[in-house]
């Protein structure tokens, strides 16, 4: 009887085993809650102006390239015009020094050293008849006095008048025609800005998008910095997951997940794309209450092209065991 006690025990052991090893494959994978996102595109006004024109309204899907709304560009027009024009002048100063001194400007400075010398000549002349007066006392020193500084005022005109001619016959310093060629790069950089804010007060979308959110009309006044519109871009659509970090040596980026949306009898297959370094408290609604004050880990898993799911839609996601 004793012999049949223990067998009968080791049987129910075994069936306990079995049963206990049967609910352990069993036993479903875990699943975090996730939400469906895209990446939001923000365009704010570069200055404070006026809305002229809006070209789409929500939910509308744009294309690259497609104008959404502009701004008056009456003042922006005024200062590219500004900046045009000193642009043109400074090439046209740059042009002038390059060029050198005209044909008539030399004659001038010619005839003007020809004067001078004259005027040396005649100065020299009554000079000398000054000192032979001098000595003969028939002229008084104050005479000789003027005599003497008309001849070298009129020596130093003539050195001027040489001086003016050499440096137009010489033609530009090159630190001139320095100074002027970075007036011209200068001008043409504030040309540049010009343009760059002028084509700032039209908004365009930079990919293809949703309008998301369009809260002016036209005609308001925004203030410098103030978000215009809000799109949501179509070409990416990811899963947002708080991690749990017991977790993570299991789930890394490049690992393979499974998502589950309510009225599908299959998963879709993903990819984790970026798990973030720095940990955050659990959000409410993530896990049971125990696990809600352990740290959780922002992560984002890429959903496949072929998968068309709306923005905001809540799934699940599937764990690796």
């Amino acid at each position: 009887m004793a012999g049949k006690s223990i067998i009968s025990r080791g049987l129910l052991w075994g069936l306990v085993c079995g049963t206990l090893m049967l609910q352990a494959c069993t036993e479903p994978a875990p699943r975090v809650f996730g939400i469906v996102e895209r990446d939001s595109l923000t365009l704010t006004a570069a200055v404070g102006n006026t809305l002229i024109s809006i070209e789409v309204i929500e939910g509308q899907r744009v294309e690259a390239g497609q104008v959404l709304l502009s701004l008056d560009p009456t003042e922006a027009d005024a200062m590219l015009a500004l900046r045009d024009a000193e642009l043109a002048k400074a090439k046209a100063l740059l042009a002038e020094l390059q060029a050198g001194a005209r044909v008539e400007s030399i004659a001038r400075a010619q005839a003007a050293l020809a004067a001078a010398d004259a005027s040396v000549k005649e100065t020299q002349q009554a000079f000398l008849r000054t000192q032979r007066l001098l000595a003969t006392k028939v002229l008084t020193q104050a005479d000789f006095d003027r005599a003497s500084a008309a001849r070298d005022t009129a020596v130093a005109k003539k050195s001027e008048a040489r001086q003016s001619l050499n440096e137009l016959e010489n033609g530009t310093r090159t630190e001139q025609l320095e100074q002027a060629s970075a007036g011209v790069r200068a001008a043409q950089a504030a040309v540049t800005i010009a343009q760059k804010q002028r084509q700032d007060l039209t908004l365009v979308a930079a990919q293809d998008a949703v309008v998301d959110q369009l809260p002016w009309r036209v005609g308001d006044r925004v203030a410098a910095g103030t978000q215009l519109i809000a799109l949501s871009a179509t070409a990416r659509s990811y899963v947002r997951v708080y991690l749990p970090a017991t977790w993570l040596d299991k789930v890394k980026v490049g690992t393979q997940v499974k998502l589950w949306v309510d009225g599908r009898d299959m998963p879709i297959n993903a990819r984790v794309r970026h798990i973030r370094s720095q940990p955050a408290f659990t959000p409410f609604y993530a896990l049971n209450e125990r696990d809600r004050a352990r740290l959780m880990y922002l992560t984002d898993i890429d959903i496949p092209e072929t998968e068309d799911l709306a923005t905001g839609m809540a799934l699940e996601v599937e764990l690796p065991l």
